[in-house]
């Protein structure tokens, strides 16, 4: 792989200049570290999941794509339905993904250093971390743009809203779906994301998975459910990873909505008899 190559030139040229002393140690120094936390980082989202997890995703969820389709990247452009957060290119977005990531990380990893520690974050969320007078303001902000059962804007309009949800929370258009497991229905969130080239999806076809889903938020009358937590502050919940990973999904369980009871389980039933899971 070209990363590893790269890396290997760079010891190669700071044991060099051990002796030589050409260039200061330092930059060399810079160059490695550069190398393994930046160029593998990059790498690290389409290698080492292929070389860990692609074969059981090429078996449980195979590409998708039109055969001349296979590899190629989404991204912005005229014939895009997405937002991409405004980046006019697919590199430009890829730098603010990865910004995100990081300072999501950052926050979480605060939050467990703070005199509350880890809990605070699971009850308060992220935005703990401030002060109290703003950490009002924030709840009223929230308040304000978080649907209940019965507010005006507790629907899912499109596959596109739902999809630039997960965008606005995550920082990425991750894979989504419905499943149904051992009595348990859930809303799942994966690691996998449109813009990579080893996602399974074009856009379009991303779309139409997605407006699967939010046919199902409707006719269960969940969608209001999916985007508060959407919506919501970013946090651990139950001990796992707050945000989508290669090897772990996030969770919701509808079926723990307030208002599942309420849902004809028949309608439920039909869902999935006649088209499994998405």
């Amino acid at each position: 792989m070209p990363f590893i190559w790269n890396a290997f030139s760079c010891l190669l040229a700071v044991l060099h200049s051990a002796t030589s002393f050409q260039q200061p140690r330092q930059q060399q120094l810079r160059c490695v570290k550069r190398v393994f936390f930046g160029d593998l980082k990059k790498k690290i989202n389409e290698e080492a999941w292929d070389f860990f997890y692609g074969r059981k995703e090429r078996q449980w969820s195979p590409d998708r794509r039109p055969e001349g389709q296979r590899g190629v990247r989404a991204g912005p452009g005229p014939e895009s339905k997405l937002s991409w957060g405004g980046a006019a290119s697919l590199e430009v977005f890829e730098a603010a993904a990865e910004a995100k990531e990081s300072d999501m990380a950052a926050m979480t990893q605060n939050m467990k250093s703070s005199a509350m520690g880890s809990a605070a974050v699971a009850v308060f969320g992220d935005g703990a971390k401030i002060g109290g007078d703003s950490l009002g303001d924030l709840d009223r902000m929230r308040a304000a743009m978080v649907p209940d059962a019965t507010s005006p804007g507790r629907m899912i309009q499109s596959p596109e809203e739902l999809a630039e949800l997960i965008f606005a929370k995550y920082g990425r258009y991750h894979d989504a779906t419905i499943l149904r497991n051992s009595g348990q229905v859930a809303f799942n969130i994966y690691g996998p994301s449109l813009g990579l080239r080893s996602f399974p999806y074009t856009e379009e076809q991303y779309m139409e998975k997605l407006n699967v889903v939010v046919a199902m938020l409707l006719d269960f009358d969940q969608a209001w459910y999916v985007k508060d937590f959407l919506l919501s502050p970013i946090a651990p919940r139950n001990g796992l990873p707050s945000t989508p990973r290669y090897d772990t999904a996030v969770t919701l369980r509808l079926n723990l909505s307030p208002t599942w009871n309420e849902v004809d389980q028949s309608l439920v039933e039909e869902w999935f008899s006649a088209q499994g899971s998405f």
